[in-house]
């Protein structure tokens, strides 16, 4: 099954990296691509894919598991969680457009549904029915999970993990991106699954990269991966390496 790590964009190109190069596309560019794929493919996918539509926990902006890694909230805050790894409610992350635009999903209203091409998958025992299946990652916060030990006594990361945007505050955040680069280039559980010439320029480029890695590993290597959260709580396609802090506290929060 082929796989692809896509960084999408609802206002200017969204990046695909398939192992080998990454690609530029509009909206509407990135819809004819992966409406012509053909071939059976897994996509993880940068951007909210489910609603929080349950009875029990409804609501139209943010879902359980946003909630659970917002950083200024106290489950988050348990888990240091820093400055920079942003965790947003679904309503708040204008790329879920781009999502329905192209997949269907998120499905906000059940009268609307038609057979959708993509399967979006949101547990880790997934086989699937459809050869096109899609999944939501979480790349920033991925990145923080894979690299967070090899990091923490670095004084770039210190007080902040932000590698993405600009801060006229903050001038280290290049630095950062750099360094998080070179780190995820260079890791045990990285080396080997593309050319180790690979070459990352942009956060964004970054971010597309760690969602192929992800997506790789769920499907070549599924214990090195694992889809936190559910059809009701939403889900994020996650590193499982020395995660079992996060998901022992996921699993035994009473908002769930």
């Amino acid at each position: 099954m082929r796989v692809l790590g896509i960084d999408p964009a609802p206002a200017k190109n969204s990046i695909v990296f398939d192992g080998e190069e990454f690609l530029y596309k509009n909206p509407k560019e990135l819809k004819t691509y992966i409406d012509n794929i053909e071939e059976e493919t897994f996509i993880a996918w940068d951007a909210p894919l489910s609603a929080a539509l349950s009875e029990k926990d409804f609501s139209l902006t943010i879902r359980q598991i946003e909630r659970f890694f917002y950083r200024q909230g106290r489950y988050a805050k348990e888990l240091n969680i820093p400055k920079g790894i942003s965790t947003l409610g679904y309503s708040s992350c204008p790329h879920w457009t781009i999502s329905q635009y192209i997949f269907g999903h998120p499905v906000i209203n059940r009268d609307c549904i038609k057979d959708l091409k993509w399967e979006l998958v949101m547990k880790n025992s997934f086989t699937g029915k459809s050869p096109f299946q899609i999944t939501e990652a979480h790349p920033a916060l991925s990145l923080w999970i894979l690299l967070r030990d090899e990091l923490k006594d670095h004084k770039l990361f210190t007080s902040s993990w932000q590698y993405k945007g600009y801060s006229s505050s903050d001038k280290d955040i290049e630095k950062r991106k750099e360094a998080v680069i070179d780190k995820l280039l260079s890791h045990t559980m990285v080396k080997g699954i593309v050319d180790e010439n690979t070459k990352i320029s942009t956060d964004d480029e970054l971010d597309a990269f760690m969602c192929y890695i992800l997506g790789y590993w769920a499907v070549r290597e599924p214990n090195k991966s694992l889809i936190l959260g559910d059809e009701i709580n939403g889900s994020f396609l996650l590193p499982k390496y020395r995660c079992n802090d996060i998901i022992a506290s996921f699993e035994t929060k009473s908002i769930f």
